[in-house]
């Protein structure tokens, strides 16, 4: 998945694809062009042409290239073999069409960015993109419930101060959240910390690993200092390649 066509996020899809070779590429009808490249890096031109070749793909494609949108049902990602279910797996809450088409006409595609609901026996977890304050108007009146207190929120737009509202915060009620890579001095910790709200940023962590095996998730980290800091039982997972962390529990 793609949740939408910044560099930031296509930077390294073409070594992912050579590495990985999905069979189901997600991707938005986007309009977006870009010219302006720096010298490799997460900014890299190749990187640009091979996501303009994917693009340019469709069902029938090989990756399969599939244009989503919120509410949309589909074998495998929500439903079950035979076409039914629906309650586990994958809910898509965003991008709309409408959302697409404001986004192609302004060339700001962060309103344009998928917003999926990750079900699974230990939680939910909110995979946010770089979705801004018309998503959220969007989630908040057509899919509150299923987002109300999730377990873990991976914060829109890596949790950088992006001037937006967070009040979708209080509906969210995140038990954890996770903020991406960025200088300490972007991120919006007085949204969380005003609402008491647990996160965690890759600065402090490194690499994360969440196991959502068994009843609830569990928290690894690749940096050592941090996890030793953090919890005096942490121990090291072979199988995660990470130390323990915490166990994600909403208190009661």
């Amino acid at each position: 998945m793609l949740t939408h066509p910044d560099m930031d996020h296509i930077g390294g899809i073409k070594d992912f694809f050579e590495t990985f070779s999905p069979t189901n590429f997600w991707d938005t009808a986007n309009t977006c062009e870009k010219d302006e490249f720096g010298d490799g890096g997460p900014h890299d031109e190749e990187d640009w042409l091979f996501y303009k070749n994917l693009r340019g793909q469709d069902s029938s494609s090989d990756p399969k290239r599939l244009v989503l949108y919120a509410g949309a049902k589909g074998k495998y990602y929500n439903q079950g073999e035979n076409g039914t279910g629906g309650g586990d797996g994958l809910q898509i809450h965003a991008p709309t069409k409408e959302l697409i088409q404001a986004g192609n006409e302004c060339d700001d595609f962060n309103d344009s960015s998928y917003v999926t609901l990750y079900r699974s026996n230990a939680g939910r977890i909110l995979l946010a993109g770089d979705s801004h304050d018309k998503t959220w108007k969007h989630i908040l009146d057509n899919h509150e419930d299923e987002v109300r207190d999730v377990d873990l929120l991976l914060a829109p737009h890596h949790g950088r101060k992006s001037d937006r509202s967070y009040e979708f915060l209080d509906i969210v009620n995140p038990a954890l959240t996770v903020f991406g890579n960025a200088n300490n001095g972007y991120l919006a910790y007085g949204a969380w910390n005003s609402r008491k709200l647990p996160f965690i940023t890759n600065n402090q962590a490194n690499c994360m690993v969440v196991d959502t095996n068994g009843s609830s998730m569990s928290v690894y980290v690749t940096n050592k200092i941090f996890a030793e800091t953090s919890n005096s039982n942490t121990f090291y997972s072979e199988a995660h390649k990470a130390y323990f962390l915490r166990t994600i529990a909403r208190s009661t």
